[in-house]
């Protein structure tokens, strides 16, 4: 499947994306931390939500470049929002994973207009203990430029033992060669995570919902993901035995959002 890259000018923010799909209907996949621009691995994505592509207009967004002091996940909404507004998208279906999902969440709370309906994959509306020392770790790695460290924290916490095991070796080599720049983004992007907290407005999302985790998150806890429930308009699918990365370690994740972005 072709795959199209862009760049968008708005307001002071820069923020790279690419795009694949057969279909018109826009669908926008805010993706989770990483150490490198999702850009990189621009085909490998692709290739994953292929699913995707067959009846939507797909677009993978990076974060925003030149990333400013102090950056909250609002801001990261708000500059998503400006993202939609320069391409010209409107009810859109979002795919939101992991820091993505709070992102989406933050968004469809500031401006319900914008979002047709959503995928939350492994996400929360707010950090407990256990995620804030997660968040903690790895903003201290980046700090510390300490390489090693970093890739080890993130394989362990974020992939299954089992996944980790048999593809443990590509992941590090994948993420190995980090930059100064990529340490001090990382470092900004989670350098304020543990304020987020968006649980007491979840009342104001007005789209449909579907949330998807596993129930051995080792990075958010199996509790904090629930608590999304209360969204109004929502349905919860819980996979046994899976960690953080389900969304990337089964194919039926990505099944069951297409269905559910397909039936709206």
């Amino acid at each position: 499947m072709a795959v199209e890259t862009g760049r968008i000018v708005k307001d002071g923010m820069e923020m790279e994306y690419f795009r694949f799909g057969k279909g018109e209907k826009p669908l926008a996949v805010i993706p989770g931390l990483s150490v490198k621009s999702i850009l990189l691995y621009k085909d490998a994505v692709a290739d994953a939500l292929s699913l995707f592509g067959e009846g939507f207009d797909v677009y993978v967004f990076d974060r925003r470049a030149d990333l400013p002091d102090d950056y909250t996940v609002a801001d990261m909404a708000n500059d998503q929002i400006k993202a939609f507004e320069a391409l010209g998208l409107k009810d859109i279906s979002v795919y939101g994973i992991s820091q993505g999902g709070m992102i989406a969440l933050t968004a469809a709370i500031m401006r319900p207009d914008f979002i047709r309906c959503m995928v939350l994959g492994s996400t929360c509306a707010r950090l407990d203990e256990t995620s804030r020392a997660v968040i903690r770790e790895w903003n201290a790695l980046a700090a510390a430029k300490d390489e090693d460290g970093l890739i080890e924290a993130f394989v362990k916490g974020v992939y299954s033992p089992s996944f980790a095991e048999l593809y443990g070796d590509a992941i590090r080599g994948s993420m190995k060669g980090i930059t100064d720049t990529e340490f001090e983004r990382l470092a900004v992007l989670t350098g304020k995570m543990n304020e987020y907290d968006v649980s007491e407005r979840l009342g104001e999302v007005k789209c449909p919902v579907l949330i998807m985790c596993g129930d051995k998150d080792m990075v958010l806890g199996s509790e904090t993901p629930m608590e999304l429930s209360a969204i109004k308009n929502s349905e919860m699918y819980v996979f046994e035995g899976e960690g953080h990365a389900v969304y990337d370690e089964t194919v039926k994740f990505r099944e069951k959002a297409n269905e559910f972005f397909s039936g709206i």
